[in-house]
């Protein structure tokens, strides 16, 4: 990020989380395609279909779950990365303004609040344990709603 004249600032942790997450879900996405039998797409191709209405029709259905899987294992990896983010989003106890200012995760919020005697910072620890909480809830959810839904329309 120094290398591009960014110094912490939110910009620069989410172009460092993203530069480290996409490997991770193209790995997982190629290995799902990979995953779809060969007949699907040669009985698309024999009844007419073009290359694109078999991508979207055919392999992007079958796929559906596990592409959704990739990127929740990176989302949640992108969550998690402390290290990373500490080094180029730096750390504030302020809500960032702009995209070149300094910013933090929640998760480094937590360690960082927790360790302070203030009682009221302690509680905002807390408090943000409790949203990380609710966000991680809410996104399982959504994918188990998401994955049922479109579990239907693959053969196992």
């Amino acid at each position: 990020m120094v290398f591009l004249g960014l110094r912490a600032s939110l910009l620069a942790g989410i172009i460092t989380v993203a530069l480290l997450e996409l490997p991770i879900m193209a790995r997982a996405m190629d290995e799902v395609v990979r995953l779809v039998p060969p007949a699907f797409r040669d009985a698309s191709f024999s009844v007419g279909a073009t290359k694109f209405e078999t991508a979207f029709r055919i392999i992007v259905r079958q796929t559906l779950p596990g592409i959704l899987t990739a990127v929740l294992i990176a989302f949640g990896r992108g969550i998690g990365d402390a290290a990373s983010v500490i080094f180029t989003a730096g750390f504030t106890d302020r809500v960032p303004t702009s995209l070149l200012q300094p910013a933090a995760t929640l998760p480094l919020a937590i360690f960082f609040q927790l360790g302070t005697p203030v009682a009221e910072v302690q509680q905002r620890a807390y408090a943000s344990a409790a949203v990380l909480t609710v966000i991680i809830l809410a996104i399982s959810l959504a994918a188990r709603w998401i994955g049922r839904r479109y579990t239907k329309h693959t053969v196992r």
